[in-house]
């Protein structure tokens, strides 16, 4: 997820820097957003966040 935040985030102007402090919040704030789920055993939930991501990207 972080790969992919990453490469999203060069590929829409960020440079490398930013990209990877965008893509390292991103991260972050969709492991907080999964933690204390019980139901859920597998991943993190990056769909929730994915709003939050675009915003961050400036768009």
């Amino acid at each position: 997820m972080y790969a992919s935040a990453f490469v999203g985030a060069l590929m829409n102007g960020q440079d490398a820097y930013d990209a990877a402090v965008l893509a390292a919040d991103y991260t972050v704030a969709c492991i907080e957003v999964t933690q204390g789920d019980p139901d859920h055993w597998y991943g993190v939930k990056f769909e929730l966040e994915l709003p939050k991501f675009i915003r961050m990207l400036g768009r």
